[in-house]
């Protein structure tokens, strides 16, 4: 059964679907103060989302952000050490061919994809 969760933060929201897709949507740019709040709002989702699915799924629409700093890289880097299994998937919406170079690149999780589109990064999830 598949618990209500929705968080709101002026730099993201995160909500999980009835497909227990964890669904991330950034607000604008990332720092390393906003991904502190970040992680401990998101641990509680994927949990949720390995519950209904066995392991997470998670879609992050960054779709409009700017590139983060090398420390904001850094503190994503560290809550995806900490907060992700082997098995999770991540799909991650981008603009641009560049950027999803560039995600495959900074952030090396076994079952991890970059799209141009929710769509295409919803079927992959639903799909893996």
């Amino acid at each position: 059964m598949l618990t209500a969760f929705a968080v709101e933060d002026p730099s993201f929201s995160l909500t999980i679907d009835h497909r227990h897709i964890v669904r991330v949507r950034v607000h604008g740019g990332l720092s390393p103060a906003i991904m502190a709040r970040f992680w401990p709002a998101f641990a509680p989702a994927i949990a949720e989302s390995r519950r209904g699915r066995g392991h997470g799924k998670v879609m992050v629409d960054r779709r409009g952000a700017p590139t983060p700093t090398p420390d904001t890289v850094a503190m994503v880097r560290a809550g995806m050490a900490i907060h992700y299994a082997p098995d999770d998937r991540l799909a991650i919406v981008v603009d641009s061919t560049p950027l999803k170079a560039q995600i495959r690149q900074q952030y090396a999780l076994k079952h991890r994809e970059a799209f141009l589109s929710r769509d295409a990064a919803l079927a992959w999830l639903e799909n893996n």
